[in-house]
């Protein structure tokens, strides 16, 4: 959601063709990105190889409550959607 700056709590019956294509795009470029970097490890999970991923390190809101948003400077913020805590920054995200 970041990516595309749609407000995570915005209905899908409120989005346009193009935010369609930003959904779309955002995705693809996430996860390839997650892919190459072996995948997000938040808590303590390692994998059966002992490997732990490495794009936690590259996420741009998630798990950053106040700190201040990489695009405007503004601090983010979490609410909760759908009962699962979620980061955004209210300046970008309209």
């Amino acid at each position: 959601c970041f990516m595309t700056k749609i407000h995570p709590q915005r209905t899908v019956d409120t989005l346009n063709i193009g935010d369609f294509e930003r959904i779309v795009e955002a995705t693809k470029k996430v996860l390839s990105k997650a892919i190459q970097l072996g995948g997000t490890t938040i808590r303590s999970y390692t994998s059966s190889l002992g490997v732990t991923g490495r794009f936690q390190n590259e996420l741009l809101v998630h798990g950053k409550l106040d700190e201040e948003c990489p695009a405007c400077g503004e601090r983010i913020t979490k609410i909760k959607v759908s009962g699962r805590g979620t980061y955004l920054c209210e300046s970008c995200q309209k």
